[in-house]
C-alpha cells in the first residue's frame, strides 16, 4: 500500500482554501487545516471526515509568528513528514486611492498576506528542506502581474511572486518544490459578498474575459493539486494564472486596432 502524503493547507476554512482542501480530500491524502475560523474550519473537517476522508483542524492566526510556531509543532507531533503545504490564509481590499488609504488597511493586509506567508513558510520550509523533500504553494493573484486600485493588496501578492522564486532557488537544493497559483476574479463566498454589496460588477468582469465567465475554486484547487502531485515533479518557481483568460482578453482587447 502506498504511503498516505499530508497536506497541510491554510485558509483552508473557506473559499479557495477549502476547494484546496475538498480536492487533497479526493486524492487520499491526509489535510491538515489552519485558519481563525474555528467554527468553519471545524465544519470542513468534519465534512471530510464524514465521507471517509482524515482531516483536522487547528486554530491558527498566519500573522501572530507564536501562534504559526505552535500551528507547525502541533501538526509535527502527528505527522513526521508534510509532503504539501498550500498558504491560502489572507485577506482582501476593495479598490481605494493610495492618497485615501488607511495605512492601518496597509498594515494589516500585509500582517496577514505578506509576513503571515513567510511565517507559515520559514516554520514548515525548515522541516521540508530537513526531510529533503515536498511541495509549497503560495497564494498569489492576477495583482502579482497586473496594476489595481487595491493599493494594499496588490503590491503585497507582487511580493509574494517574488518570495515564491526566492524559495525556490533556495529551497530547490533541498528537494523542495515551490509554485504560486494566481487566481483571477474567483466566484468564493467572499466575492460573492462584494458582488451581493455592490463593491464588484460582476458584469465588468466577465466582459474582459476571454471565456466569459468567473473562475471556480474548485479550479483553482485542481492546479494547486497538480503542482504539488508527481505530475509536476520538474516544476518550480513558477506563478501560474488562473484567470479564465482575463489578462490575455484585456490586452487584446486594449490594443489600438482590432480585427474586422
Amino acid at each position: 500500500m502506498s504511503e498516505t502524503r499530508t497536506a497541510v493547507i491554510t485558509g483552508g476554512a473557506s473559499g479557495i482554501g477549502e476547494a484546496c482542501v475538498d480536492r487533497f480530500a479526493a486524492g487520499g491524502w491526509r489535510i491538515v487545516i489552519g485558519d481563525v475560523n474555528l467554527e468553519r474550519g471545524e465544519a470542513v473537517a468534519e465534512r471530510i471526515r464524514g465521507r471517509g476522508g482524515d482531516c483536522r483542524f487547528l486554530v491558527v492566526d498566519v500573522s501572530d509568528g507564536e501562534a504559526v510556531a505552535d500551528f507547525a509543532d502541533a501538526v509535527y507531533a502527528e505527522v513526521d513528514i508534510v509532503d504539501a503545504l498550500v498558504n491560502s490564509g489572507g485577506i482582501l481590499q476593495n479598490a481605494v486611492r493610495i492618497t485615501e488609504l488607511d495605512i492601518a488597511e496597509f498594515d494589516r493586509l500585509w500582517a496577514v498576506n505578506v509576513r503571515g506567508t513567510m511565517l507559515v513558510n520559514q516554520a514548515f520550509g525548515r522541516r521540508m528542506t530537513g526531510a529533503g523533500r515536498g511541495s509549497i504553494i503560495n497564494m498569489c493573484s492576477l495583482t502579482s502581474f497586473r496594476a489595481s486600485p487595491q493599493a494594499g493588496y496588490a503590491p503585497g501578492k507582487a511580493a509574494l511572486k517574488s518570495m515564491t522564486e526566492t524559495m525556490a532557488a533556495e529551497f530547490g537544493t533541498k528537494g523542495v518544490r515551490v509554485n504560486a497559483v494566481a487566481p483571477g476574479y474567483t466566484l468564493t463566498p467572499a466575492m460573492q459578498a462584494r458582488i451581493d454589496s455592490g463593491a464588484r460588477d460582476p458584469k465588468a468582469v466577465i466582459d474582459k474575459t476571454a471565456l466569459r465567465r468567473f473562475v471556480e475554486p474548485r479550479e483553482v484547487g485542481e492546479v494547486v493539486y497538480f503542482l504539488c502531485s508527481d505530475a509536476a515533479s520538474a516544476v518550480t518557481g513558477t506563478t501560474i494564472p488562473i484567470d479564465c483568460g482575463w489578462m490575455a482578453y484585456s490586452a487584446y482587447s486594449a490594443y489600438a486596432s482590432q480585427p474586422e
